[in-house]
């Protein structure tokens, strides 16, 4: 097993036993105010075809679906999709499908608004994992990440850790480097808000209009 499939394996064994109290805990419940700030970033309207990469049980799936056209969530946990359909089945613009982030089943443009929230730091390829944000958005659309930052040096430590103890976990970026990885998949860097004394931050950014992509290259 390559490296990157042992790292999803032990994600999606994390996130399986995780599933049954999820929102229940008080880790999940303080998660939750942080996706809450993320999710706040997109300004959703009721035009909007949200896509929440990393969903969990979809709480932010929900709580956009009466607001916006289209409200979905991918999560690599087939536990965790299991029971958003439970938590969603009163919302008929809801849905959930179990996928990984480098590889997204959907077609090119087909949403005006990303979120991902405190999952990227699980991710083996964050790289691709961006590109596939930016081909399944819109021009114009646009998408928030929020995860923990690694700009201070006790964060950095605590990455340390992490790397060490949780299998699933990755590592923690640096704000400018998210930027960076953003703005390599084509989407254009439209603000970094850093929350928890900058232990936490909510990368905004967006994918060029189309005339606006046409005007550039002339």
């Amino acid at each position: 097993m390559s490296a990157s499939s042992s790292k999803k394996a032990s994600s999606r064994r994390h996130f399986d036993r995780w599933a049954g109290h999820y929102e229940e805990d008080r880790r999940s419940r303080w998660l939750a105010k942080l996706q809450d700030e993320a999710l706040g970033a997109l300004s959703l309207t009721g035009d909007d075809r949200l896509l929440d990469v990393g969903c969990g049980t979809g709480a932010a799936v929900r709580e956009a679906a009466p607001v916006v056209e289209r409200a979905v969530g991918v999560d690599l946990s087939p536990a965790m999709i299991a029971r958003a359909r439970e938590l969603a089945a009163d919302l008929p613009n809801a849905e959930f499908r179990e996928a990984d982030s480098e590889g997204l089943p959907f077609g090119d443009g087909e949403f005006t608004a990303l979120l991902c929230t405190t999952s990227f730091h699980h991710y083996p390829d964050p790289r691709q994992a961006t590109r596939e944000m930016a081909r399944v958005l819109a021009p114009g659309g646009r998408v928030a990440i929020g995860d923990g930052c690694g700009d201070r040096l006790g964060a950095r430590a605590f990455d340390l850790v992490l790397r060490t103890f949780q299998r699933s976990h990755v590592r923690l970026y640096r704000s400018e480097e998210l930027e960076g990885i953003l703005a390599q998949a084509g989407l254009a860097h439209q603000g970094t808000r850093l929350l928890l004394n900058g232990g936490y931050m909510i990368v905004a950014a967006g994918k060029r209009p189309v005339n606006a992509a046409r005007a550039s290259v002339s």
